[in-house]
């Protein structure tokens, strides 16, 4: 981006013309892609008028090489300074409607880009309230809560009474050891039912091995 001339007049002018610029609606269909996007017309009837009311003319000027088009945009004030930007595209098609279109896909978005503005959503309401979540759409799983000590507690109370043998209860009994640590210091009641479990069934398998 090129300035050129008296950039505190510029600036001043230009200031007021975007506090005049009206808002810029997505009113044209694209139907490869089921979407909406403001036209160039839309955004010449936003942006232009206000422009030109606080003395700043816009000239847009497209050329094409071969290969790249590339599109001029200037902000001219009436003092004589101004704002110079070029953009350059690659055509989709190298035919007259390939280099219009990027002509004026171009001219839209430099405007646009100089303007310091950009489109409204597609239904001009966007941000007046709340999104509305989709009929179909899955509501996201919680993350399941980590069980508290009794529930932790009544599984390995559970562990105790069904194991069929003296090694795997005593394993699962030194698997505990953590959990035991945690019951000593804030359910010791608790933790003396389950060592009263743990020696009851240590003694019972015990004898069922003898």
């Amino acid at each position: 981006m090129q300035f050129d001339g008296d950039r505190v007049t510029f600036a001043k002018a230009f200031i007021q013309a975007q506090g005049k610029m009206e808002a810029i609606t997505k009113a044209s269909e694209n139907p490869a892609f089921k979407s909406k996007y403001a036209d160039l017309s839309a955004v010449l009837e936003a942006i232009v008028p206000a422009l030109n009311k606080a003395g700043i003319a816009v000239l847009q000027s497209p050329a094409f090489d071969g290969e790249m088009v590339t599109v001029t945009t200037i902000l001219i004030h009436e003092s004589g300074a101004s704002v110079t930007s070029d953009l350059k595209l690659r055509p989709s098609k190298l035919d007259p409607q390939g280099i219009g279109s990027a002509t004026t896909y171009g001219r839209r978005y430099s405007l646009l880009a100089l303007a310091g503005v950009a489109p409204e959503d597609d239904d001009g309401n966007a941000a007046s309230g709340p999104r509305q979540q989709p009929v179909n759409q899955t509501p996201p799983k919680e993350a399941p809560k980590p069980p508290t000590l009794a529930e932790r507690a009544g599984r390995l109370s559970t562990t105790l009474k069904t194991v069929k043998t003296q090694v795997d209860l005593e394993r699962g009994w030194q698997l505990a050891a953590n959990l035991r640590a945690e019951l000593d210091q804030r359910e010791p009641d608790i933790l003396a039912d389950l060592n009263m479990l743990f020696a009851a069934r240590l003694g019972a398998l015990q004898d069922i091995a003898a």
